[in-house]
């Protein structure tokens, strides 16, 4: 009873903070600053603690406007969600190249050039 009572409880306040995380607030402006904000955002939606999330949202603020000082942490959520589904996607594009150039390579080596017979009579140069 207990564990489900905390489990409800930590279900509600995710959801409190992920209302919260609508709201703009201001954009980090130091390294202690920038790590808490960022662990927010990863325990708030459940990322990957690691490095590449990190490097993903500190990209994402360098490429901010120049007047963007403030922006939603749902905002950063919403586009580490589309950096990593196009990630995946493009590890999907390359495998699908990779097989389908094995796949004609195969056919090339499987398949004889067939000979093309010329029609056109090769005509001596004249100057």
């Amino acid at each position: 009873m207990k564990e489900k009572l905390l489990a409800v409880l930590s279900k509600i306040r995710k959801s409190a903070l992920k209302l919260k995380n609508l709201l703009p607030t201001a954009l980090p402006r130091g390294m202690t600053e920038f790590e808490s904000w960022a662990s927010s955002i990863i325990d708030t939606y459940d990322f990957p603690n690691n490095d590449s999330v990190r490097f993903a949202l500190a990209t994402m603020i360098l490429h901010s406007g120049p007047t963007d000082a403030y922006k939603s942490k749902h905002f950063f959520s919403l586009c580490v969600k589309a950096s990593m589904a196009k990630q995946i996607a493009g590890g999907a594009f390359q495998d699908i190249k990779t097989r389908q150039l094995a796949a004609q390579k195969q056919v090339e080596a499987t398949t004889p050039i067939p000979a093309v017979a010329s029609s056109v009579q090769q005509q001596p140069i004249q100057n």
